[in-house]
């Protein structure tokens, strides 16, 4: 991630207890949506882990209620469980008086394990040798104002193995501390919009928001750049799921998961 300066404040700032943020996180149709909403209700819980002792962040499922204002956000967070190797937090954004986002995470505190591998030595893949992914003339919108595609870096690779992947490195942070896991977190969202791109042509959907997003990680990403290797299921009954492997420029990391609703053709 890049260091936060002045001239490049933080995606999210809190006066209080209130939180506000830039408005380049806004989707199409206006306020947050997924990743944005990822990296705000997920990452505050990563911000604090230090402070409380949790550990490092393994996992995490965040349900998606309602789109997200830019301001007036409040934040509500409870340990389930804390202690031992393995913490469980639940955190939730609230805002107008409604629930807009719930979210859990498991922290894990390390431990050394002799004969096991640590994180590798060399970088596997060079993100910025490839080349700059395109909107597809069919997905650019007459939308002037900026959205979370405009906080990405996405190139496009077609690697040895045959494996499709999207690699995005974020201009800006999304909290004053690092926030790696909600970071890899909130690029991951974006996959369902890849499994359309990829296709070449919009499916017979008006629209395929995701109801909940959830991520895995066996080790902290390593680097800015977070590649996604990405495949979608869907059904004429309104239903899919998009699955992606999650990679660092070091290796494969993770794996996401995301429920898709398919919204009628119109």
């Amino acid at each position: 991630m890049n260091a936060v300066s002045i001239d490049n404040p933080p995606v999210f700032r809190r006066e209080g207890d209130v939180w506000s943020a830039q408005p380049q996180v806004q989707g199409p149709f206006g306020g947050m949506h997924g990743g944005a909403v990822a990296a705000l209700c997920v990452g505050e819980m990563e911000a604090m882990a230090e402070g409380k002792g949790w550990g490092a962040l393994v996992s995490a499922n965040l349900y998606l209620l309602r789109p997200l204002p830019l301001d007036g956000i409040s934040s509500r967070i409870a340990p389930l469980r804390e202690g031992g190797r393995a913490s469980v937090i639940e955190s939730e954004l609230w805002a107008g008086g409604k629930l807009q986002a719930k979210a859990s995470a498991c922290f894990q505190k390390p431990l050394d394990i002799s004969g096991l591998p640590g994180a590798p030595d060399a970088p596997g893949f060079n993100p910025e040798t490839f080349a700059k992914w395109e909107r597809p003339a069919f997905f650019k919108s007459t939308n002037t104002n900026q959205g979370f595609l405009d906080l990405c870096d996405i190139r496009d690779a077609t690697h040895e193995d045959g494996m499709r992947a999207k690699w995005i490195r974020l201009k800006r942070d999304f909290h004053e501390s690092p926030t790696p896991f909600s970071a890899a977190m909130a690029v991951a969202d974006v996959s369902t919009l890849f499994t359309v791109t990829d296709a070449g042509e919009r499916p017979n959907a008006s629209g395929w928001p995701n109801a909940d997003l959830s991520l895995h990680l066996a080790r902290a990403p390593i680097g800015p750049w977070i590649g996604i290797a990405q495949r979608g299921t869907w059904h004429g009954d309104g239903r899919g799921m998009t699955e992606s492997e999650i990679f660092d420029a070091y290796g494969r990391i993770g794996r996401s998961c995301q429920s898709v609703v398919l919204l009628p053709a119109m």
